[in-house]
């Protein structure tokens, strides 16, 4: 009987820990109660195959074409649901899976995966980080599915715009998140061109739209530099929203807050904010002003490190400005006044001028000029030679002074925070200032999103697709950023470290570490006599820890144990 008996082995990997995810949020039934499908569209619902797409994704993503080819390898039952086989993911039932979404509208889908996502993991909404990245693509896309391409239609432009990825030669998909403690609140796919600026308008309207006024009021927005204009300023007096960002150096308040600082000498050393050994001090003052008719908090902030391009930056200016009083000497030096009176007045107007890290003297020199004579021919040996007396200036271009050069590293060292909390006992100048350091986490999850781990090549024809594969991308975030919180989280509870593949220990991993873990797992499937027995892989160890801490337990891959 014994000879009869055959097997076969799928892949699992991450992947039913994605699926008992998907299914604890209950994204499946969401997403059909949102979406509008004619009769017959396929065997699977909409959400059971965005389902299938975020596995993929988050497992070993695949372009949309080889997804079948994925669930051929991998047990699709146990990752996507029962009865379910690998030729209902063929390309034409994903594709029409997207079309859908876009339909429906992806804002809707990506604020139920959010919001769903944040109740599970009792995530605060107090801090919240903004930012944007960019993701090339290359090829042409039309305007929409079947339209002309001078045609108006789909909102997503794949377009050239500024690019984070330093490829302006390729169209991008500007891809806008806030995040609260990792987990993305507001996460959308924008068009190509869209600037930082105008993505922070729209940002701040969309929170005040999203939040009720009691909880609008209890957030606190931390977003870089590009957040603050002249025009977004004022929109988050009228949301009232709370801010903290950095104050771009062309606001002239930005370099008034800096002298200042250095004038007034009055810092509060804070010392390192990381845990490194080489990680930079830190030195605070805080001033109250108004600006454009609103007041605010200015802190200016010196750190230990002039990091290098701050330092070739300020080279770079000397530099730049050596070659700009050498030419204005230059010039100088070849005019001529025909009395003392004006050639000290250009000497008092170049030395207002020329104002920077190097320093001018100049001297002004009583010369006298051969003219040209008044007749042609050769002059007599008796002619007197016709001359005039001028004025002309010299000037002496003098290297910048230790100090000088001390005071302009000190300078560059330096950054001003601007926020509209002025309560300093409320939230104290220190707060603000980790606050605004914690910006990195919302660049963790665009890291995350353009890993090569994760990203694969996007074959689709029409923006609409793009764009609702990028909100399922978005989603592939959510999820990930979720598992990452939930195991940290427990993680602050335990006082043994995770031992991380190669007997690496750590108290706060990573998600990726983590999910390294599992890579190898597989289901066996045992034929014998027509019918096939399921066995799943034995779980122990440091994985069974992950998934008891992330509330799954060992069933999500022992309970596979059954007979197909």
């Amino acid at each position: 009987m014994l000879d009869d008996l055959q097997f076969t082995t799928k892949k699992l990997g991450s992947g039913p820990i994605w699926s008992w995810m998907i299914d604890r949020l209950d994204w499946v039934t969401k997403i059909d109660e949102l979406v509008e499908v004619a009769p017959g569209d396929c065997r699977l619902s909409v959400g059971q195959r965005v389902k299938a797409l975020l596995v993929n994704i988050l497992t070993d993503r695949k372009a949309l074409y080889k997804v079948q080819q994925f669930y051929d390898e991998y047990d699709v039952q146990s990752l996507v649901g029962p009865n379910v086989t690998s030729d209902a993911l063929n390309d034409d039932a994903l594709g029409r899976a997207l079309d859908v979404i876009h339909e429906t509208g992806i804002d809707g889908v990506l604020s139920m995966a959010s919001f769903s996502a944040l109740d599970l993991a009792s995530v605060p909404l107090d801090h919240l980080h903004g930012d944007t990245t960019s993701m090339s693509f290359y090829g042409h896309y039309r305007r929409y599915r079947g339209a002309p391409d001078d045609e108006e239609g789909s909102r997503l432009e794949i377009t050239r715009g500024y690019s984070k990825d330093h490829r302006p030669d390729l169209k991008q998909v500007i891809f806008g998140m806030v995040t609260a403690h990792g987990i993305p609140l507001l996460a959308s796919p924008e068009n190509g061109n869209l600037d930082d600026k105008t993505w922070n308008a729209k940002t701040i309207a969309k929170l005040a739209e999203s939040l009720p006024k009691q909880k609008l009021s209890q957030i606190l927005y931390i977003a870089d530099s590009a957040a603050v204009t002249s025009k977004n300023l004022p929109l988050f007096d009228e949301h009232g929203v709370r801010f903290i960002s950095r104050l771009p150096n062309t606001f002239a308040m930005c370099d008034k807050v800096k002298r200042s600082a250095l004038e007034r000498n009055r810092w509060e050393d804070v010392g390192r904010l990381a845990e490194r050994q080489d990680a930079a001090t830190y030195r605070i003052q805080s001033f109250h002003r108004e600006m454009d008719g609103l007041r605010y908090r200015f802190i200016a902030v010196q750190s230990s490190a002039l990091d290098e391009r701050k330092r070739k930056r300020l080279e770079k200016l000397i530099e730049t400005e050596f070659g700009q009083f050498t030419k204005a000497a230059a010039d100088e030096s070849e005019r001529t006044y025909s009395c003392l009176d004006d050639a000290e007045r250009a000497a008092t107007e170049l030395s207002k001028s020329l104002k920077g890290y190097h320093t001018i003297e100049v001297q002004t020199q009583e010369e006298v000029e051969v003219l040209k004579r008044p007749s042609r021919g050769r002059p007599r040996k008796d002619d007197a030679v016709p001359t005039r007396k001028v004025f002309r200036n010299r000037v002496t271009i003098h290297e910048p002074s230790p100090a000088a050069l001390e005071e302009a590293r000190r300078v560059a060292s330096m950054f001003v925070l601007i926020t509209n909390v002025l309560d300093e006992q409320a939230m104290s100048n220190l707060e603000v200032l980790q606050a605004y350091k914690e910006q990195i986490e919302v660049e963790y999850r665009f890291r995350f999103l353009k890993s090569p781990y994760f990203v694969g090549p996007v074959y689709l024809q029409n923006p609409d697709r793009v764009e609702a594969f990028s909100s399922l991308m978005l989603m592939a975030v959510i999820l990930y950023a979720t598992f990452e919180y939930m195991i940290r989280t427990q993680m602050d509870k335990e006082s043994e470290p995770l031992i991380l593949p190669g007997k690496r220990k750590s108290i706060r991993p990573t998600g990726t570490s983590m999910l390294e873990m599992f890579d190898g797992l597989a289901m066996v499937l045992l034929h014998l006599d027509g019918n096939t027995i399921r066995k799943g892989p034995q779980v122990d160890g440091q994985c069974e820890r992950i998934l008891i801490m992330l509330g799954a337990g060992t069933s999500v891959y022992s309970q596979m144990n059954q007979l197909a």
